[in-house]
């Protein structure tokens, strides 16, 4: 499955569910075949199982169940599990790219714009990401991390703790921008929820649920948000 399928599905109007899958056990038993997935796409957060040497032939299994796979290794230091040095990172992303439709990789990692040229060698998708887990930085901050993105990677998401009304209105301020690149704006913590519910009716591409374990403070379910933005679209 090409990577272009993805960014054929986020061209068209309305959010597309991702449901993250972040513990071993829920891919080990997954039977993608099933069909029953809440979800337009699904991430394989495989910072949570590195040891699962079997992840890449099931996200091939995802994949020929007919949803589309990104693959993310998180590092540490932006809520992930990868602790080893940021380089050893290619050869996960290496597999990543041969097997499944797009990656996601930190754009302040040392290896985003080598992991997203190869990815976009392949013709499949990367989304560059941002994440603060203490604070909404100002809007000029915002602005260089998506123009900085959107340089190197075909969707950019930006993730930032919520501490106010106001950090709230910053993140919409991004999201309300015109950048030429889709954007994926999501506030977190307990005043950030609300974002994860109706940014994605404001133009953010993706909505992030978890299939198994939360992955993020505040992330719903998938199934949560697949019955709230169907509610919205039948109101």
């Amino acid at each position: 499955m090409s990577g272009n399928l993805i960014n054929a599905a986020i061209s068209k109007p309305g959010p597309k569910v991702v449901g993250t899958i972040l513990t071993k056990k829920y891919l080990e038993d997954l039977r993608a075949n099933q069909g029953n997935l809440a979800c337009e796409f699904v991430e394989l957060r495989v910072d949570g199982f590195q040891d699962y040497g079997q992840w890449p032939e099931k996200g091939l299994d995802i994949e020929a169940a007919g949803l589309p796979v990104l693959m993310t290794l998180r590092l540490s230091g932006e809520g992930g599990h990868w602790t080893r040095p940021d380089r050893e990172r290619l050869a996960f992303f290496e597999k990543g790219i041969a097997a499944v439709s797009g990656i996601d990789v930190e754009i302040q990692s040392e290896v985003a714009g080598e992991v997203c040229k190869a990815a976009r060698a392949a013709g499949k998708t990367s989304v560059i990401s941002y994440h603060n887990f203490k604070e909404t930085p100002p809007v000029a901050e915002l602005k260089r991390v998506v123009e900085e993105g959107r340089e190197i990677g075909n969707i950019v998401k930006i993730a930032a703790k919520v501490n106010s009304l106001d950090d709230v209105e910053t993140l919409r301020c991004i999201l309300q921008g015109r950048w030429g690149v889709p954007l994926c704006i999501i506030g977190m913590g307990p005043l950030g929820r609300e974002t994860r519910l109706r940014f994605p009716l404001e133009g953010s591409c993706l909505a992030y649920g978890y299939l198994d374990v939360p992955g993020a403070p505040g992330q719903f379910s998938a199934q949560e948000l697949k019955n709230y933005l169907r509610s919205v679209a039948n109101s």
